[in-house]
């Protein structure tokens, strides 16, 4: 590790170069999202810890997830209720047809937790990077928000920023 990246930064520092507030910051780290150990009761972040964040490596199943999570987000702005109802009738018929003690049932039940924190932790594993959200994302109950044309667009969209953004190396 060079010496810029061996640099400990405060939450408020860690909150600058991310554009988020210095809570958020706390709030990843009490979440293990962003690694950080403790000087007393202060949190102290390594740089390359933030640099992480910044350059996320994700498949391209997850990273096509995401786009498709980020697609939806204009849906969870303008009608929140609507959206959050839709994604926990999708969670009540579902879970009938899963194994208690299953995978697919675990991730409906983290979901319940985190549409029961409203919307902004709602937002939050949407767009998150971090590998909780990832595999959320990857049972998601969010099916049906998207009519299917935005559905399309949205995948041909992503479709091409891989192709434009992956293959030009």
């Amino acid at each position: 590790m060079d010496a810029m990246n061996d640099i400990w930064l405060t939450t408020g520092e860690t909150a600058t170069l991310l554009g988020v507030s210095r809570q958020h910051v706390v709030d990843l780290c009490d979440r293990g999202e962003l690694v950080c150990t403790k000087a007393g009761t202060h949190r102290r972040i390594r740089r390359s810890e933030v640099q992480r964040l910044f350059n996320p490596q994700l498949t391209r199943e997850q990273e096509k997830s995401l786009w498709l999570h980020r697609a939806l987000m204009g849906h969870l702005m303008l009608d929140p209720q609507k959206v959050l109802q839709m994604a926990t009738e999708n969670i009540t018929r579902w879970k009938p047809k899963h194994r208690a003690d299953g995978i697919a049932m675990r991730s409906l039940e983290q979901w319940e937790q985190v549409l029961s924190g409203g919307v902004d932790v709602v937002v939050d594993v949407l767009t998150g990077l971090d590998e909780v959200s990832s595999d959320l994302r990857q049972n998601s109950p969010f099916a049906g928000v998207l009519s299917d044309v935005e559905r399309r667009q949205a995948l041909r969209s992503f479709r091409e920023h891989w192709d434009h953004e992956h293959t030009a190396a």
